[in-house]
């Protein structure tokens, strides 16, 4: 009777032993769902076709992309950790996935952590579409943002392995390898990448390059991007650069199969058609009335380096109304105006088609927007 009850306390104890070891490795790993809503009314104005036209629509994706997503992190001792995101992207109106080829469209990847960086494997960012939103008033979205209407950045990248340092006085480093998986060469399909960003009190700097080649290496899009932001204390003030030899527009190429990342992964990020090299910059600022209320305005044009001089400008005015930390209400005017052949358009936040017209070449358009985003 003794020893039974001598074992009933062992087990016990180890069962509680069990438990408690469970419940730190527990502590030590998290797991987050998040996402985001947006849905806005937009109107645009345009020739199309030979003919005045005006677009009504209930849209989605205006200020913020929506999208649902799971993050989590393993802390594996010593200061390592494991860490990983799975991200997809989706339409509120219809409820439709946004890109029919994959399900985690926007992230899909793993990573290691250590005190000396982060080193992550799978379909990731760029460091450009990462930081743009920090050199726009617009955060690089909206009807308005001609930085993002003009730019056209490649997004995100498959199979990518980068490196991201620790932030060191304010400075962190980002490189990036995406394998392009063609046989017999390392370069066919490649995306080679690498950024830098710092924050030196009210001043906020970034800089990135990318370097993308078609499967057979005789086709390569180059991108820079450079610029930053200057917190004056009730506002900011912020300046964009980018430069590639790729560009949204039927008249001079396009040589990404499309931007966005959202390319059936068969065909490669870049295409075989070479495109023209266009200068975008823009000019925008920010004022705020109190922490709930602000106001800004930009300014962007893009130069076509080309022979076709299809340049192109865009002056546009924001109100943002945050109605908690999640919610807010958003209000866009803009104008833009194509000169000579051009045709860019307002197209924003990953606007699904039938959300935006495209004009005629060399035709204005004019947008309004107004939208609420939530976040959780």
């Amino acid at each position: 009777m003794k020893k039974s009850k001598s074992k009933n306390k062992v087990l016990l104890m180890t069962v509680a032993i069990g438990a408690m070891g469970a419940g730190e490795a527990h502590a030590q790993s998290s797991l987050t769902m998040y996402g985001i809503m947006d849905v806005f009314a937009g109107y645009q104005s345009a020739k199309v076709g030979g003919k005045n036209t005006s677009l009504y629509v209930l849209g989605n994706n205006g200020e913020l992309t929506s999208r649902w997503g799971l993050r989590g992190s393993e802390d594996l001792g010593g200061g390592y950790r494991t860490t990983f995101v799975l991200e997809n992207g989706f339409d509120p109106g219809t409820g439709k996935q946004q890109n029919p080829y994959r399900f985690f469209d926007r992230q899909a990847w793993v990573g290691v952590a250590a005190p000396y960086g982060e080193v992550r494997f799978g379909r990731q960012n760029t460091p450009m579409f990462a930081w743009s939103g920090n050199l726009d008033a617009f955060s690089a979205a909206t009807y308005g943002s001609g930085y993002n209407n003009f730019a056209n950045w490649q997004a995100r990248v498959d199979s990518d392995i980068s490196y991201i340092s620790p932030r060191v006085l304010g400075t962190q480093l980002e490189a990036h390898y995406s394998v392009g998986g063609q046989p017999g060469t390392l370069a066919g399909n490649a995306v080679y990448q690498v950024g830098v960003q710092t924050t030196q009190g009210p001043v906020y700097l970034a800089l990135a390059y990318l370097n993308a080649a078609n499967a057979t290496n005789t086709n390569r899009v180059q991108e820079i991007m450079a610029g930053g932001n200057f917190d004056y204390g009730w506002g900011k003030i912020y300046l964009g650069f980018f430069r590639a030899n790729d560009v949204i527009s039927a008249t001079t190429g396009n040589a990404l199969t499309n931007p966005a990342g959202k390319y059936d992964p068969a065909i490669g990020p870049v295409g075989n058609t070479r495109g023209d090299y266009h200068s975008t910059w823009s000019l925008s600022a920010d004022y705020r009335f109190s922490p709930f209320l602000a106001v800004g305005a930009g300014y962007a044009y893009i130069k076509d380096s080309s022979s076709l001089g299809n340049d192109a400008s865009q002056m546009s005015a924001i109100v943002n109304y945050d109605l908690s930390k999640a919610t807010r209400l958003y209000g866009v005017i803009s104008r833009l105006n194509n000169y000579k052949s051009a045709q860019f358009k307002m197209a924003g936040a990953s606007i699904t088609t039938g959300s935006f017209l495209t004009p005629d070449r060399g035709q204005n358009e004019t947008g309004v927007q107004v939208g609420i985003r939530h976040l959780f």
